[in-house]
């Protein structure tokens, strides 16, 4: 079995010119997204408002009080934008350079890790599916934390232990040592990460260097849980004392393992909607064609992937597996901007499964083509996005908090239409599970979506995290 994640047959003189052009270009134009988002300086969004009660005029260091507004962001984070608000500039654009640093970053690093993981022809599709991503473009905008969630799981994802007959090397242990115990400062979800790449660690360390090197990696990896228990210990301190965060969450709390066919289906249909909702992935063909297509070729490339490197994919994967567990117990939500840093995860099988599509019929001309059917429909929402729609990024209210209608909404909407209300009036089922996560009036923040003011009877509160 190889252990080179490079697996493609060689390639021609002139076809690594080409594709590094690709890359480049990708790079090029996943820089200059995200810049020109930021430079916008659009209006703030209700969850940056409220954050930003946090933010302005309270001490850079200051881990004794509560958040306001139920907000809840990671202490490194909340230290950097502190610092960062006082800069003599609009706080639209202090506020949002950190994330637009981690935006940029992820664009740079989408290329070694593409390079790390997949077959030869799957890297610039993975680069350029980063760089047309509109929900990460989005957050490299905002003054939120998910941009960070995003650059820190594909930090990590780098770090891991590449493929090879050795061991890591004394500064790639030094890097991850490192790196493990600050990044949970400054990001939640990556801790998920981590522990797939620390599991991956111990197992390679004891392959190559015996039991000596597995105890240095679980030594490493002890340094990685005492940061994480210090980040949570002070994160639990500030966070609200109420039930508002858990209430709102509730509907991402996947029922795992589920009890029905409905628990079921609900769980199938969330796992497939990462890669609508925050991935960004779309094709013409509507929301429901593109997860089927995108979930059959993810598989593919899964089994792909791990025929030549099983490691890898194991990487890949185990912050999957983490997410949904820590999910199925109530303790982290898998629903859309909380969980950006599985991006890479769903991004790097796709790619690796158009590639291998392409190669198992030994037709080059299968992988272009679905890239570009991919590629085209997010190019063609950043078009509408960007260019054709005024360039205010309103945000209507969305009881989820999210950027746009995503699969799990398109799907509501179809079995609304098919199952309408026995009379006019009645609300259905997903109407009144809706409603259970409106905030109470008396506690409602006075801030406003970005954009036109909602309509009468809508609710004005802010999304919690």
């Amino acid at each position: 079995m190889p252990t080179s994640p490079a697996g493609a047959p060689p390639a021609s003189r002139r076809a690594p010119g080409r594709l590094e052009k690709i890359l480049r270009l990708g790079v090029i134009v996943g820089l200059a997204l995200r810049i020109w988002e930021y430079s916008d300086l659009r209006e703030l969004y209700m969850d940056e408002d409220a954050l930003l009660k946090n933010l302005v005029g309270v001490p850079i260091l200051d881990f004794q009080h509560i958040l306001k507004q139920d907000q809840l962001a990671p202490p490194g984070f909340l230290a950097v934008e502190r610092a960062l608000v006082r800069l003599p500039i609009p706080v639209q654009a202090s506020g949002r350079l950190f994330p637009l640093l981690c935006g940029l970053a992820s664009v740079i690093l989408a290329v070694p890790l593409a390079r790390r993981y997949l077959d030869r022809l799957g890297v610039p599709i993975a680069v350029w599916m980063l760089a047309l991503a509109d929900h990460l473009i989005y957050y490299s905008a905002e003054i939120k934390q998910y941009s960070c969630d995003l650059v820190g799981a594909m930090a990590t994802l780098l770090l891991a232990v590449p493929p090879g007959p050795t061991g890591p090397s004394r500064r790639r242990l030094a890097a991850l040592a490192a790196w493990g115990v600050v990044a949970p400062w400054f990001s939640f979800p990556v801790v998920f990460v981590l522990a797939g790449v620390g599991f991956h660690l111990i197992a390679r360390m004891h392959a190559t260097r015996g039991r000596r090197g597995a105890v240095v990696a679980v030594a490493i990896c002890a340094g990685w849980f005492a940061s994480f228990l210090g980040c949570f210990a002070v994160s639990k301190s500030i966070v609200s004392k109420g039930d508002f965060l858990w209430t709102w969450w509730d509907f991402a709390f996947l029922p795992i393992p589920p009890r029905s066919w409905l628990d079921a289906r609900f769980t199938l249909e969330t796992l497939a909607n990462v890669f609508i909702n925050p991935g960004s992935v779309l094709t013409p063909f509507g929301m429901v064609a593109t997860a089927v297509l995108a979930t059959l070729l993810a598989v593919v490339g899964a089994f792909s992937l791990g025929r030549r490197w099983r490691g890898g994919l194991f990487v890949l994967l185990s912050p999957l597996l983490l997410h949904l567990a820590a999910s199925a117990i109530h303790q982290y939500p898998f629903h859309g901007r909380l969980i950006l840093s599985l991006v890479p995860t769903y991004h790097l099988l796709l790619a690796e499964g158009m590639a291998a599509v392409g190669r198992a019929s030994s037709r080059w001309w299968t992988t272009l083509l679905l890239a570009a059917v991919f590629l085209g429909g997010q190019a063609g929402d950043i078009v509408w996005n960007q260019v054709v729609m005024p360039k205010s990024r309103w945000r209507p209210f969305d009881t989820h908090g999210d950027l746009k209608n995503d699969l799990l909404d398109d799907l509501d909407q179809r079995r609304k239409l098919k199952n309408p209300p026995p009379f006019p009036g009645a609300r259905g089922r997903d109407d009144a599970e809706s409603a259970e996560f409106a905030r109470p009036e008396s506690s409602q923040p006075e801030v406003k979506a970005s954009g036109p003011s909602p309509g009468p009877g809508t609710p004005a509160s802010s999304s919690p995290e």
